[in-house]
């Protein structure tokens, strides 16, 4: 009777033991045969359950509490911050390997709005992404990437053509393949898009992009982006020069915090002091932000603004009304 019953036992133990390992495998395989990476950018510490939760949403893993379990298991009840890259093709076992072992990705890179293409190149340059020179050489030859699909300018360079935002380029890319990435998130996030509104606008691709890109340049705050491009447009209707002091540092090929009076004689096409209408092209590769408030602007009869110091501006109707408010900012200070 006695080996009966180890032998019944046994057998229900294998039959369980078997099922959890079916219940397991079908629990730690990849959701998709397909490689599709994504990034996950942890900006502090986060706990196992929180970040196991997040993966399953993000559709990377089949099971959170599983994954969860695991870390904590392996010592790891708290995940490092750090940049990493998972896809729904690898397994719960190999993306809690590169959790354990804070297994940081290089090969994501954040391009900010307001960026030139020469701060673009330095930072491709220093993650070993792209060559600088070859980067600003390629940005010059705008024809190059006609097969793009979407106008590019013919004498200029890809200034402002460039979408800002977080891109999969691995260290060796290549200048060129970065280069067509980024044009190719333009054409989807902003020519595509906003092809019929530039139409009813009235406005070509370029002209949008180098409107935005003043703005881009101008405001810290989104919520202002439409009303300094309404003075950006109530001055063009009135063939104003639209005196913004971004031109004229970008016309000088450097930044700085302060524009003096002597900077604003400075000679060139980009100065927007010296010249009426818009510069030869984007000072900057704008954000959607500026995008869509140089498509949809206030309607304000403003035509001065100055800057406050939370970064804010003050907006004026009248040359009068602008001095006022420039000395009230003075005193303030």
């Amino acid at each position: 009777m006695k080996r009966w019953l180890i032998a019944g036992f046994a057998a229900v133990f294998l039959i369980v033991c078997g099922a959890l390992g079916v219940w397991l495998y079908l629990q730690t395989r990849p959701l998709s045969a397909t490689f599709q990476p994504q990034l996950v950018r942890l900006r502090e510490p986060t706990d196992a359950d929180t970040l196991a939760t997040h993966l399953y949403e993000r559709k990377l893993i089949r099971n959170a509490r599983l994954l969860a379990w695991w870390l904590k298991r392996n010592g790891k009840a708290q995940i490092a911050a750090g940049n990493y890259e998972f896809s729904p093709n690898q397994s719960l076992l190999e993306i809690a390997d590169i959790l354990i072992h804070e297994r940081f990705t290089r090969n994501w890179v954040t391009i900010p709005e307001g960026w030139t293409i020469a701060r673009i190149a330095e930072r491709l340059h220093e993650r070993g992404i792209a060559d600088k020179e070859e980067f600003l050489a390629l940005c010059r030859q705008p024809q190059r990437f006609k097969e793009i699909g979407m106008p590019l300018p013919d004498n200029l360079s890809l200034e402002g053509y460039l979408f800002p935002s977080t891109y999969r380029l691995p260290p060796g890319t290549g200048a060129e393949q970065a280069i067509r990435t980024m044009l190719h998130a333009t054409r989807k996030q902003v020519y595509l898009r906003y092809k019929d509104a530039m139409q009813q606008r009235g406005l070509s691709l370029h002209e949008l992009l180098t409107i935005a890109s003043m703005i881009e340049k101008e405001v810290l705050h989104d919520d202002e982006r439409p009303r300094v491009a309404s003075v950006i447009y109530n001055r063009l209707k009135l063939n104003m020069p639209l005196q913004i002091d971004a031109t004229v540092l970008y016309g000088m090929g450097y930044w700085k915090e302060r524009v003096l009076y002597k900077d604003l004689k400075h000679p060139s096409p980009y100065n927007t002091y010296l010249n009426r209408g818009l510069p030869p092209g984007p000072i900057a590769n704008p954000g959607l932000a500026s995008i869509r408030a140089a498509l949809e602007p206030e309607q304000t009869e403003y035509l001065f603004y100055v800057a406050q110091p939370d970064g804010y501006h003050r907006f004026s109707r009248t040359y009068e009304e602008h001095l006022q408010a420039i000395r009230e900012i003075r005193a303030a200070r």
